[in-house]
């Protein structure tokens, strides 16, 4: 009797780490499936602002010192577009690995700053979101010019004798 508990119980953890294990490789398809498609998605955005670009650049004038920089970041990013098409997530994610194991200084220095940068967009998005963006810096809009500080209120209209009087 205590042998076949045993045995059932060991056929029991047998079959969990099959399932754990079958769990764990449909989770992998799953995340390696989003990440394809945000990846596809990034290279279709980054496409899209690299014409942008590139139809920024040509529209400008001829003599345009940004003329040339923004043509070579529209370059620049139709390459990036171009990559992630080709190499996808998995591409992305061993060349960042490579880079970190070559470079270790430089990839969390990157790392520390990519984090800053996000940090700065994210408490910028939500005070727009917040409709805190533009209160800080400019009165509120009540119809009326602002007048110094000190200059005590009108309290009565002008006169303007071309124009009937309306009451």
């Amino acid at each position: 009797m205590a042998g076949s508990a045993a045995e059932q119980a060991k056929a029991v953890a047998g079959e969990a780490r099959q399932q754990v294990g079958s769990a764990v490789r449909d989770l992998r398809g799953r995340v390696r499936e989003e990440g394809q498609g945000q990846t596809e998605r990034l290279a279709g955005t980054v496409r899209q602002w690299a014409d942008d670009l590139e139809s920024m650049a040509s529209n400008a004038p001829g003599d345009s010192p940004a003329r040339g920089v923004v043509a070579q970041v529209a370059d620049g990013g139709r390459r990036a577009a171009d990559y992630l098409d080709q190499h996808g997530v998995d591409g992305l994610m061993g060349d960042l690995q490579d880079f970190a194991r070559r470079r270790p200084g430089a990839f969390l220095g990157g790392a520390v700053l990519a984090g800053l940068v996000a940090g700065r967009l994210m408490k910028a998005g939500k005070a727009v979101q917040s409709g805190d963006g533009d209160a800080r810096r400019s009165a509120p809009d009540t119809g009326e010019a602002a007048l110094p500080p000190g200059t005590p209120p009108r309290t009565e209209l002008p006169e303007y004798p071309e124009y009937p009087r309306v009451v």
